[in-house]
């Protein structure tokens, strides 16, 4: 019985060193640091709310074409992430909390908190 004790606690013990050789410092980053592109990914959200009465939310969107591929329609107070505003300022890239949900939605119908 008294082997089986220091079995654990020698267990144990070699658990607790082995975890803390895996604490690592988290990376830099900005608010705005990444670009989103598979090359460097790392884009956070800023907070947002829909302000129209309701507002789609699109699969797609072109420059030029517009949006395509209705997913879903948000209503106004949803709260929204947004990821980037198209370089045309028309639609933006923005996660819907209410759903776990990506898609583009028309740029005037949400602000920035």
């Amino acid at each position: 019985m008294l082997l089986s004790h220091v079995k654990r606690a020698c267990t144990v013990a070699l658990l607790a060193v082995a975890a803390g050789g895996l604490a690592v410092a988290p990376a830099e980053a900005t608010v705005q640091s990444g670009s989103g592109t598979i090359n460097d990914p790392w884009v956070p959200t800023r907070a947002a709310h829909i302000t129209c009465a309701t507002a789609t939310l699109f699969g797609n969107y072109t420059p030029g074409q517009g949006h395509s591929d209705p997913i879903a329609t948000l209503v106004q107070g949803n709260y929204i992430g947004v990821r980037y505003i198209t370089s045309d300022q028309n639609s933006a890239d923005v996660f819907w909390h209410g759903t776990s949900k990506w898609g583009f939605v028309l740029r005037s119908c949400f602000s920035l908190n």
